[in-house]
């Protein structure tokens, strides 16, 4: 109920504004509302700050797999970078238009007569939204023009500004955040729970800190960025844990738990007012629309460790390759033979819920029993991660499972990355326990299957793990190049499936057949899943840094374009 009013309460308001949100200073004829009531009114100054919520918050990223080597991605942006035709076009992310809605609140906020705390919080919210557009820009293309006044649109010497250095944005960055962080509440209750919050600031400042002493930025390496991004993020873990954050027990019911005390920043969803299609990434049977997507390669199953905390070996073969995984493999992935946990009742009560993807002894592609030409699934799996098992294929695109941003998962393997980088292996080994238990792996003699203690050999451990415990949360692309890291990719030449091919002398499945009989039933066929000319993984060293998109460069003489692009000058690592 809490959650419903606070959408109502939103996005009435914020439908209101948004008829030009970016008019409501701007313009003077506002009919029943004066512009500067706007800074009058707590209720129309936070319908206000709801209108950049709704330009920057994160949603659901549809099939976000396909951006790496978790899943095919056919028609993405990011395959044009993923093959090597990226041009200077390939993706445009230009925040300015919101990031001016931001400055006019924070020049304009004061000169009401709202209260000085309710000031603080709008503020704080704003800052924190700056520093986020910033970064989604800067991430991408090194530095950016920082304005942080609203521009005289008339005046042209105002407006066409040139890049800032990176350092100069980063700066900028932890300036607004740190402005942010102290003008913020603890936390939020009742319709508010959701907004942005002091621990919020705190964890996504930790992360800004660690992209940039990254080696995409830091190619070089430097101890003094590593220290900043350690304590800031060491600053987050301790306060999210003070405020009762930590992870939860359950890795498979982190998402449909929803309010729990891992989620730290995350996009609240709820039926039948905001929802999401995710679902449609489900399984024909249990879909509406064949759509698919997200399908696991097997160089992602091949990720997950074994249940004794020990890597998975592809060379001992695949007859029993779901046996013994952590716990996150089963909540991640769906296999032939697993059950997907949608009861599909037939006559006579026969439970057709389980997963059957193979190929006959003819080489022709069955789904069990629902197969349909040009199927959705031509990787053998499926994705089981965060998927809504409870509606039905009509309401299929009305799922109202929130996308969790920010997990204290991923601020304290921030703070246990960057520990290891400064050398405190001990926190970097004790972090890298934490999340090895909560996955169900076993102790052992107390180091949960690793071995590893060398600063490089944790490095590459951190990479691993990442790649695992945070699969289909859009966060591989960004890991893969903040280390600088697409001879992963590269060398893995193209994502690959595993196909299940009945034997020769094997019975067709039907309903359920025990899973421990899989083996027996299957050869299992190792295979390309891109096969076509041109379909190779193909980075290109100067895909750390994007080029500034053409349109941009048009309007603005004073722009600089990013070196490696037709031509550019500018140098992202200043």
């Amino acid at each position: 109920m809490m959650k419903m009013k606070f959408y109502t309460l939103c996005l009435s308001v914020v439908a209101f504004l948004s008829v030009s949100c970016e008019d409501v200073l701007d313009k003077e004829n506002l009919g029943a509302i004066n512009p500067q009531d706007v800074w009058n009114d707590y209720f129309l100054a936070q319908a206000y700050v709801d209108n950049i919520y709704s330009k920057l918050m994160p949603e659901w990223s549809y099939s976000s797999g396909g951006a790496s080597d978790e899943a095919p991605g056919d028609g993405f942006t990011l395959n044009d970078f993923l093959k090597g035709n990226a041009t200077i076009d390939t993706e445009d992310i230009w925040h300015y238009s919101t990031i001016r809605k931001i400055n006019i609140l924070l020049q304009e906020v004061e000169k009401g007569s709202l209260k000085p705390d309710e000031i603080d919080k709008l503020k704080g919210q704003a800052l924190f939204w700056r520093a986020w557009a910033y970064f989604d820009m800067v991430k991408r293309y090194g530095g950016v023009p920082l304005i942080l006044q609203p521009q005289d649109r008339e005046d042209e010497d105002a407006i066409l500004v040139s890049r800032n250095k990176t350092s100069e944005c980063i700066l900028q960055m932890e300036e607004d955040l740190n402005h942010a962080i102290d003008l913020l509440p603890d936390s939020w209750n009742g319709v508010d729970y959701g907004r942005i919050d002091k621990g919020v600031a705190m964890a996504f400042k930790g992360r800004v800190l660690l992209y940039y002493a990254s080696p995409q930025f830091t190619p070089n390496g430097d101890q003094a960025r590593w220290q900043k991004a350690y304590e800031a993020n060491k600053a987050a873990v301790d306060f999210l844990d003070g405020q009762g954050k930590g992870l939860f027990a359950d890795f498979a019911e982190v998402w449909y738990e929803e309010q729990n005390k891992e989620a730290v920043m995350f996009h609240r969803y709820f039926h039948p007012g905001h929802t999401s299609n995710q679902n449609l990434l489900r399984p024909i049977w249990a879909t509406r629309d064949n759509v698919g997507g997200d399908r696991p390669t097997i160089d992602l199953v091949n990720a997950f460790p074994m249940k004794d905390g020990s890597d998975f070996d592809p060379n001992g073969g695949y007859q029993d390759f779901w046996k013994n995984r952590d716990q996150r493999f089963y909540a991640t992935v769906a296999y032939t033979g697993s059950d997907y946990g949608i009861p599909k009742l037939q006559p006579g009560g026969v439970n057709e819920g389980y997963l059957w993807n193979y190929k006959d002894a003819n080489g022709n592609f069955i789904e069990y029993e629902l197969y349909e030409e040009g199927g959705n699934n031509y990787t053998g799996f499926y994705r089981n991660k965060a998927l809504d098992k409870t509606i039905t294929p009509q309401t299929i695109d009305q799922c109202g499972i929130d996308w969790i941003e920010i997990r204290y998962a991923e601020v304290l393997m921030n703070y246990g990355e960057a520990a290891n980088e400064i050398g405190k292996t001990d926190e970097a080994l004790t972090v890298l326990y934490k999340i090895r238990e909560r996955a169900g792996i076993e102790a052992g003699s107390g180091n949960y299957g690793i071995a590893e203690s060398s600063k490089e050999a944790l490095r590459e451990r951190y990479m691993k793990e990442r790649q695992v415990e945070f699969a289909f949360e859009g966060k591989r692309w960004w890991d893969l190049r903040r280390w600088r890291r697409f001879d992963v990719l590269n060398n893995l030449g193209r994502r690959h499936a595993l196909f299940f091919q009945l034997k020769s002398n094997a019975v067709k499945p039907s309903g359920w057949d025990d899973l421990n009989a899989v083996g027996s039933l299957f050869d299992f066929i190792y295979t390309d899943v891109e096969q076509a000319a041109g379909e190779a993984f193909n980075l290109q060293e100067e895909y750390y840094f994007y080029g500034i998109p053409k349109k941009h460069l048009d309007v603005n003489s004073n722009l600089e374009q990013t070196q490696g692009w037709d031509g550019g000058t500018f140098d992202p690592l200043q």
